[in-house]
């Protein structure tokens, strides 16, 4: 009887060793899309964050459009399809929209949000994943056109806060169990 029980026991610590660099490499996207970016930003002339969209720093008008291009696509692996159609079709072609293929970046905060309030290991990230949801209806009230801002001006900056609300639950509920992982291994 203890042997299948040693041999589930090894079993789990080979997936736990597995896990955990996809773990960190999920916790890491939000800060590989935004560092591909500052990145980008060297090579793109009179680049402005309030205005300058993610996807014109990948276009012609960088003077080295394939820092962001590669960079972008390896750091939203996760979001998969959606990035690699607009890495296909780069501004300012009219495909650049990859439409429903990028449904999944949108989705993130809702079912992040959701998932913290239904499993118990994701507690502590409950109040901070809803006030991301609330943050995610704002931008979304912005880039609608009812805020009334004006986003010829403010359109790059408002493109980088909706990327950072999508992104970012992914990522915390990836740190958290890393952490969770790593507490787990210690323990036996």
């Amino acid at each position: 009887m203890g042997e299948p029980l040693n041999k589930n026991v090894r079993r789990h610590k080979l997936h736990s060793r597995a896990l955990q660099p996809l773990l960190l490499a999920a916790f890491a996207v939000p800060f590989t899309y935004f560092g591909a970016q500052i990145a980008a930003a060297l090579f793109f002339p009179d680049y402005s964050a309030l205005t300058v969209s993610v996807s014109d720093l990948g276009s012609n008008r960088s003077t080295m459009p394939a820092v962001l291009n590669r960079l972008l696509a390896a750091c939203v692996a996760s979001i998969g399809l959606a990035a690699a159609w607009a890495g296909l079709h780069p501004l300012p072609s009219t495909h650049h929209d990859p439409g429903a293929f990028g449904a999944g970046m949108f989705a993130a905060p809702f079912v992040s949000a959701l998932a913290a309030w239904q499993v118990k290991l994701l507690y502590p990230l409950r109040w901070p994943l809803l006030l991301n949801l609330a943050v995610f209806g704002g931008c979304a009230w912005i880039l609608s056109g009812a805020a009334d801002v004006n986003l010829a001006a403010y359109g790059g900056l408002a493109q980088k806060l909706v990327a950072a609300v999508c992104f970012a639950p992914p990522s915390a509920i990836a740190f958290l169990a890393f952490k969770l992982l790593g507490s787990k291994r210690c323990d036996a």
